[in-house]
């Protein structure tokens, strides 16, 4: 039973990833948040609220993005409901994924090495 669980919550995060991903692509006209990409969903709060990591390629606005996401959580969250209407779905805090910067930069360093292969 406890692997149904599981593998329950599994679909519903991946249908929720899915279905924001669909959403940003179509109702976001900010171009600010053209091109971000959602990383990874987070449960939080014993699955209460879902903590979505996005990344953007490039030089963004962090803050400003992750601030308009925030501000659009209730639309999301209304498009959520309306496509799921079975589901008791969690909440949604948008945050910037900072481990994808941080890979880039360790594999800068990495590249940096000068080692000798003999």
């Amino acid at each position: 039973m406890a692997d149904q669980r599981h593998t329950g919550k599994a679909r519903l995060y991946a249908d929720i990833r899915r279905l924001l991903a669909t959403l940003m692509q179509r109702d976001i006209a900010d171009p600010r948040l053209v091109g971000l990409c959602i990383t990874r969903l987070e449960a939080v709060h014993g699955g209460q609220q879902v903590r979505v990591l996005v990344h953007k390629p490039g030089k963004a606005e962090k803050e400003a993005c992750i601030q308009a996401l925030n501000q659009l959580a209730p639309h999301f969250m209304h498009e959520l409901r309306r496509a799921m209407p079975k589901r008791r779905l969690p909440g949604l805090k948008f945050y910037w994924d900072e481990s994808i910067e941080g890979a880039a930069h360790i594999n800068s360093l990495l590249a940096s090495l000068d080692y000798d292969h003999g």
